[in-house]
């Protein structure tokens, strides 16, 4: 029942901003099958179709050798039988571009590729106004061995759910960030993720709000049962208005926790300061008639003003 009052209520959101989602259909492109496939004597060809992949100032030599490379034919053959043809991913993809021309209809969807990447996790998904790049060795499974030295905190997220779920992060990035200026306070900080949170979660209406952000369900869980203490200290320590920068690593950015300075640290997923901005972004939509347009236009003031977020513990 609880899904599904959340599926109604993005539902008549979506209607009510006279969200159109058209049927859309995409051609995505394996450069990593097309890659590996091909050999010395053919490699122009994959240079000419994929020539913003190859640096002119790299040798042939250079992409010949990682054609013979063990370790880069691992990746590929692990790529390869994890993906498949890659139809369940595409469909999704499918779905987003759907709801998005439902928000943008003068969009114009750009190029998609897949690649392996030497499992560059900060360069996941690479959007740009005329190519989506997706580096699918990102997205082996959480316990994949690739994985075996990074810290639980990073390999989370590296599923292969998770491949639309940062696609329609890169999106509300780069729409949020038009609206953006400089010299933000933590609030209006974490308010602009809020509206980032908030903008994946309505392309992506069948996601748990905890994939969106990122959190395993116990992160969840523990986020929304500390909400009111989490808010409590930010105003007793007046973060809020602040411009100190050390509270996006404390509080904003990726890491193993958030840094209260607590015994309760160890407890806490981070990014806690997304979370809170989330549910004001969520309070404001709450008691506001504007639409998702508006939104991303508002002021990171003018909606904490007027969203009469009230936040309380969840037991």
């Amino acid at each position: 029942m609880h899904k599904f009052l959340i599926f109604l209520i993005i539902f008549l959101t979506f209607s009510c901003n006279n969200v159109n989602t058209p049927k859309v259909e995409v051609e995505i492109e394996r450069f990593e099958d097309i890659f590996f496939k091909s050999n010395a004597n053919n490699l122009y060809k994959v240079k000419e179709n994929f020539s913003f992949l190859f640096p002119p100032q790299y040798e042939d030599q250079i992409w010949i050798d990682r054609l013979n490379d063990t370790i880069q034919n691992q990746l590929y053959n692990e790529v390869n039988l994890s993906f498949g043809d890659f139809s369940d991913q595409q469909s999704l993809i499918e779905s987003f571009y759907s709801n998005y021309l439902g928000y943008d209809s003068e969009y114009k969807i750009p190029r998609l590729i897949t690649l392996t990447t030497d499992v560059d996790y900060r360069k996941k998904i690479i959007l740009t106004d005329s190519l989506l790049l997706i580096g699918l060795d990102n997205y082996l499974g959480e316990d994949h061995v690739f994985y075996s030295s990074f810290p639980t905190y990073l390999t989370n997220t590296f599923n292969k759910e998770n491949i639309i779920i940062d696609i329609a992060k890169e999106y509300a990035t780069a729409v949020i960030a038009n609206t953006r200026s400089d010299n933000y306070t933590f609030i209006e900080k974490i308010i602009n993720h809020g509206k980032m949170l908030y903008f994946a979660s309505l392309m992506l209406p069948e996601k748990e709000e905890s994939k969106i952000i990122g959190y395993t369900n116990a992160d969840f869980a523990w986020a929304l049962k500390n909400e009111k203490d989490i808010w409590s200290n930010f105003i007793e320590n007046d973060y809020l208005f602040s411009s100190d920068n050390n509270l996006d690593s404390r509080f904003i950015n990726l890491a193993p926790f958030s840094k209260f300075y607590l015994s309760i640290d160890n407890d806490s997923p981070s990014m806690i300061g997304k979370f809170i901005g989330w549910k004001i972004v969520k309070s404001f939509m709450k008691v506001s008639s504007s639409n998702l347009n508006e939104l991303i236009q508002y002021d990171p003031m003018y909606i904490y003003n007027n969203s009469k977020y009230k936040p309380s513990n969840y037991e």
